[in-house]
Formats: structure tokens, C-alpha cells, sequence
């Protein structure tokens, strides 16, 4: 008989959770911060299938000539969330490690770049869905590693409200379970970050009539080998360098030619008098122009560096404090 349960997004929360030892799930009693979701989504427990060339002489595939690929397999989570102090901080903090709230993403990140199954770490997470699993359950994903944050906002939608997108991955397979977490601790308590609120927007020292804006910091996460009699866990992740790009989408005017046409690197000063994007080596990226029938807008891609005098040196500040 098919099954008469029925899943609504609506349901699903999602609590993020510091781990102790990679590899392991982050306790019931442990650690534990609820996500302000407005969005999500998750791999589910499938693997992909290699399959070989067909015979010269036959018009069909043989079974012999086909394996599931689970050496390799990884799984992706992304969660959209409410734009809080707290939010940004906690996805910081498992990015590139800087919980403090001025939030510095340095030359020399992240402190911590061994990731071996088994041993003592706190960086990566145990992300738990509650009610995400099939059977009327939970689905946790263990030692999970962030490999981005997004953060978005603009005039036209949501009502400006900031938006953070924060992508995962894990190298260990979903697990479906009664995992809960007891004292958890939301991150949507509070009032979220908005656009309306900006009192400086400016690259360059030119003073810009921004539409939306947004910040991008990424980075490759890679598993690392394979225990075949554990479900294919990893034995270590590879971390990759991170990139900082952003795009803002202002007023076509004086002051933003002038900014698209520097070809030095620039400063970017984002504030609302808390909330703080601070860059001092900005390049803009091949601007272009919309000709629009409301009136001429620039779009103005643009990519974060560190003055190479020394690593220490920061590349983005996310202050929230």
C-alpha cells in the first residue's frame, strides 16, 4: 500500500550545530543555533552511475559496464536565511572562522586548515533538519563544511530585508534519525539588516543611488579519500582559497562613471551605522549600462583583494557590532 505521509516545507526546521570531533554528530544537549529559514535545500541519498562505452557489435548496454559512483560522492546543502547580526556571524564563523562580529576575512584565512575524519574540530557543523526526514523523522548532515555566503538585499523586493544564502557540502551521507536539538538557540530573534537603512554607499569615494547590492565570499571544499566499509565517509576534506566578488546595480551618473572608469583598486564603505561592508583593495570587474525605459542604471561587478605586504592584511570586514 503507498504511503499516506505528506511532506510540507512549511514543517522543516533546521538547527546548525558545533561539532567536537569531524566525523561525529553534534549532541542532543550540545551546541546548537536555529536557522531563520526562508528557504532550503538539500542532496538526497542517491548516488551517480558511470557507465561504459557501448560494444561494437551490439546496440544495448551489459550490466558488467556500469557502477555507482559513491568513492566521490558529496552531498549539498544550501539554507536561505533571515539577514541577522547573528546569522552573519555564525556563518562567518564556520566560512572562515571569525565569530567576533567586525567578522575580518584576512590574507592568511582560515586559522584551521586540516580536516581529517576522526579528529578534534569545531569548524565543520552538523546541520539538522527536524521533520526533514521521510519517515515522519529528522535527517542530519554530518560534519558539514561551509563553502559560501551570499548576502543580498535590495530596494525592489522582500522589503529590503537583507538576505544570507550560506552552501554547504558534506562528504558523509544523510542520516535519518530521532536527533533533536533541546536548547536551541534562533538566530531570528532579532531584527534583520535592510537597504532602506544604508546611510553610506560609496566605491571609490564616489557616493552611489544603489538598487541592490550584494557580497559574495566562496571557496572549494573537496572530500578526500573514502572508507568503503563505512558508507564511503571521507577521510579529510581539502580546502580551497576563497574569492570575494559582489555586484551593486546603482544610478547611471557622474559619480559612477567615474568609479567604473578607475583602473586602480578602490574602497568600498557599506554602512547603515551597524551594519558595516568594508573593502581597501576593490576592482571593478567590466561594468556595464542598462538602458531602461525608467532611466539609465549601472551595474558594477567588483572583486575583493588583500594588500600583499602581509597575508594579516584583511580582505572583506563584515561588521555587525
Amino acid at each position: 500500500m503507498a504511503s499516506t505521509t505528506v511532506q510540507a516545507k512549511s514543517d522543516v526546521r533546521c538547527h546548525i550545530g558545533t561539532e567536537i570531533t569531524m566525523g561525529t554528530a553534534t549532541l542532543t544537549g550540545g551546541t546548537w543555533n536555529t536557522a531563520p529559514l526562508m528557504d532550503y535545500s538539500w542532496s538526497e541519498k542517491s548516488n551517480p552511475l558511470s557507465v561504459a562505452p557501448h560494444r561494437t557489435d551490439s546496440y544495448s548496454q551489459g550490466t558488467s559496464g556500469m557502477a555507482f559512483l559513491k568513492h566521490d560522492k558529496v552531498y549539498e546543502i544550501s539554507l536561505t536565511m533571515k539577514g541577522t547580526a547573528s546569522t552573519i556571524n555564525r556563518i562567518c564563523g564556520v566560512l572562515y572562522e571569525d565569530t567576533s562580529g567586525t567578522n575580518d576575512l584576512l590574507g592568511s584565512s582560515p586559522p584551521t586548515q586540516q580536516f581529517k575524519h576522526g579528529i578534534g574540530n569545531t569548524v565543520p557543523v552538523t546541520l539538522l533538519f527536524e521533520n526533514g526526514g521521510h519517515a515522519n523523522n529528522n535527517i542530519h548532515f554530518i560534519s558539514a563544511m561551509c563553502t559560501g555566503m551570499e548576502l543580498s538585499y535590495g530596494i525592489d523586493s522582500d522589503g529590503g530585508m537583507l538576505k544570507v544564502v550560506a552552501t554547504f557540502m558534506s562528504g558523509y551521507a544523510p542520516v535519518e534519525s530521532s536527533l533533536t536539538a533541546t536548547t536551541p538557540t534562533d538566530m531570528g530573534n532579532e531584527v534583520a539588516f535592510n537597504i532602506h537603512d544604508i546611510t553610506t554607499s560609496t566605491l571609490g569615494g564616489e557616493d552611489l543611488i544603489v538598487k541592490d547590492f550584494s557580497l559574495n565570499i566562496s571557496r572549494d571544499v573537496t572530500k578526500v579519500g573514502y572508507d568503503p566499509s563505512s558508507d564511503f565517509q571521507p577521510n579529510a576534506y581539502a580546502i580551497g582559497g576563497y574569492e570575494v566578488t559582489g555586484n551593486i546595480s546603482c544610478k547611471r551618473d557622474g559619480e559612477s562613471v567615474d568609479t567604473i572608469s578607475d583602473d586602480a583598486v578602490q574602497a568600498l564603505a557599506w554602512t547603515d551605522g551597524t551594519f558595516n561592508i568594508s573593502a581597501s583593495k576593490v576592482a571593478v570587474d567590466n561594468a556595464e549600462a542598462d538602458f531602461g525605459d525608467n532611466g539609465f542604471m549601472q551595474t558594477i561587478p567588483f572583486r575583493c583583494f588583500y594588500d600583499d605586504a602581509s597575508k594579516s592584511n584583511i580582505v572583506v570586514s563584515i561588521d555587525t557590532v
